[in-house]
């Protein structure tokens, strides 16, 4: 074995045991015209760590795809894999992700660090509102119908749809619980875990044509992406399944709409549904004197969450086929609820946030006013 390779594996574990130090979700080698920038998304954001050289950076990115086993010859295909290394801070080997990409300038390679290096596991961890967290302690308690999670990609709606399984699972020993993912994030035990891959054999639509065969009393969906997909969702939470899922819109009445508008009649999401959460992620500030440093530092994030009951006048709203203001408006009307300008508010106030990050996180939605009851 050269010494290049040695030294190349030992700069890739150090700067992966860096990574775990910083409590990284995510390690990126980005090129450039003069080689790579290694950048860490802390806390949700991209911070640059290192400048490696062309050569430096080339080796950095081959060593991980050898680990990984992907075919170093070839750097005009995207690929995936994953390895395992050995770090002396971590008790247990780490499972990682790899993902590369040819790019104009060389490899784009992007590691996927253990969610469970930073993520909590239970449902009382994840610091979620009260309501939030009654509605999800309901749902688990309850016999069938469908719960969705939305909001855009990194505002923790995976972590907790797995905290969720976990506290079915412990709550409700007995049933059988099956997860359709892409990928698999961390093994949960009580859990059958599926992986599917769009590009793959086990692709969702395979999975789903025969996942109701398996005898699932609760079935996860890592996303709802498709009309085909939600026919799928729906029938199974109308036929006695409890069903979670995640979809990308921005708020819970958007959700509903967006249902309607993949070919769901309007009286099979009002009777399917059980609620709906819009999630994100804010930073924490950090228990440092900021007077002192001049800015506000963070460590951390805490998650925002309006969760919606599907209730008799949002039933009511849902068959009418209200557009979403009109939905809003009958979701902002159960009692206790709150948007997420609404619980943000609550954390600026309580010291957990800033409104600096507020705004950053919420946009324009942060001045709205809230129309909880």
């Amino acid at each position: 074995m050269s010494k290049t390779t040695i030294d190349a594996r030992q700069a890739v574990d150090d700067l992966l045991a860096l990574a775990v130090s910083r409590r990284a979700s995510d390690v990126h080698l980005e090129p450039t015209q003069t080689g790579h920038e290694v950048r860490f998304r802390i806390d949700g954001l991209l911070e640059i760590v290192a400048e490696l050289d062309l050569a430096t950076g080339r080796s950095y990115v081959n060593r991980l795809m050898v680990a990984a086993q992907m075919l170093t010859y070839r750097q005009d295909i995207p690929q995936e894999g994953r390895l395992t290394v050995r770090l002396p801070e971590a008790d247990t080997p780490l499972d990682l992700r790899l993902a590369v990409m040819p790019t104009t300038h060389s490899l784009r390679a992007v590691v996927r660090l253990p969610a469970e290096l930073i993520q909590p596991r239970s449902l009382n961890r994840l610091g979620l509102p009260a309501r939030a967290m009654q509605g999800l302690a309901d749902f688990a308690a309850s016999d069938s119908g469908m719960l969705l999670l939305c909001g855009p990609a990194g505002s923790g709606k995976t972590t907790t749809i797995y905290a969720l399984l976990q506290h079915i699972v412990q709550t409700s020993p007995g049933l059988s619980v099956i997860a359709l993912e892409d990928p698999v994030e961390r093994d949960l035990p009580g859990v059958t875990q599926i992986e599917v891959s769009p590009f793959g054999e086990l692709t969702y639509d395979k999975v789903l044509r025969s996942i109701l065969r398996q005898d699932p009393q609760v079935l996860a969906l890592g996303e709802i992406r498709d009309a085909h997909t939600a026919s799928i969702a729906v029938q199974a939470a109308l036929s006695g399944h409890r069903l979670i899922s995640t979809l990308h819109a921005s708020s819970p009445a958007g959700a509903v709409v967006r249902l309607i508008e993949m070919g769901i009649e309007p009286y099979q999401v009002a009777s399917a549904l059980f609620g709906v959460g819009a999630m994100r992620l804010v930073r924490r500030l950090a228990d440092v004197d900021t007077a002192t440093v001049g800015v506000s530092p963070y460590a951390g994030r805490a998650p925002l969450c309006e969760f919606a009951y599907i209730d008799t006048s949002t039933r009511d709203a849902i068959n009418r086929r209200d557009d979403s203001q009109a939905l809003s408006q009958a979701i902002h009307g159960q009692a206790g609820y709150q948007t997420l300008a609404g619980v943000a508010r609550g954390l600026i106030d309580g010291g957990v946030t800033d409104e600096a990050e507020a705004r950053r996180v919420l946009g324009p939605a942060f001045d709205k006013p809230d129309h909880g009851a």
